[in-house]
């Protein structure tokens, strides 16, 4: 089960879980009737809430993951654990590879390539650095905004919550989580980054 992890959770019980796999070159269509027998009997599960497919990059991106939500955590592992799930997760490394670990909430923003066995730091240090990020890209955004969509608050919380959330995801969590990796990952040798 090393293919899959648990993104984080949502209200009280709400789970969420990312199955993030590489499809093998010229395995395209086995990986997609491989995903529609997954989802099939998904939906059958007892708590299952709804599944959200990304594709980064498009069509062109061999990188799939997978985004399945679960009424509560007793629900996932009753899921992951059946006989049916697993020999499907087994299947699917016939036309995919796993490109995912396990992770849980915002420590995938901290999580650096290349260094899959590092620690992931403290949840407090986690939130001081998402703070940080969306502190700064939250004030800068909604001065910008009330420049030009002023007189249309509701735009401006849509347009304002999009670019935070991509400018946190894409740009502020990779920066900062390099620009402070001293002070998050103190016990590791991690090499200067270019």
């Amino acid at each position: 089960m090393d293919n899959r992890g648990r993104f984080g959770e949502h209200g009280q019980k709400e789970v969420t879980e990312v199955i993030s796999r590489s499809i093998k070159a010229g395995h395209e269509k086995d990986y997609d009737d491989w995903l529609r027998r997954y989802m099939s009997l998904e939906r059958k599960v007892q708590g299952y809430l709804g599944t959200t497919i990304i594709a980064p990059g498009g069509s062109n991106s061999s990188v799939r993951y997978v985004i399945n939500r679960f009424a509560d955590s007793t629900s996932l592992d009753a899921w992951e654990n059946s006989d049916e799930a697993l020999k499907l997760i087994e299947e699917a490394n016939d036309c995919s590879t796993k490109y995912y670990e396990r992770a849980t909430g915002m420590e995938t923003w901290f999580i650096l390539p290349d260094y899959k066995n590092i620690v992931v730091p403290p949840r407090w240090k986690m939130a001081i650095v998402a703070f940080i990020g969306a502190y700064s890209i939250s004030s800068l955004t909604r001065y910008i905004l009330n420049l030009y969509l002023g007189p249309w608050p509701l735009l401006t919380s849509i347009v304002m919550n999009m670019i935070l959330v991509i400018g946190l995801t894409y740009f502020a969590m990779p920066v900062l989580s390099r620009l402070l990796r001293r002070w998050l990952y103190p016990k590791t040798v991690i090499p200067n980054q270019q």
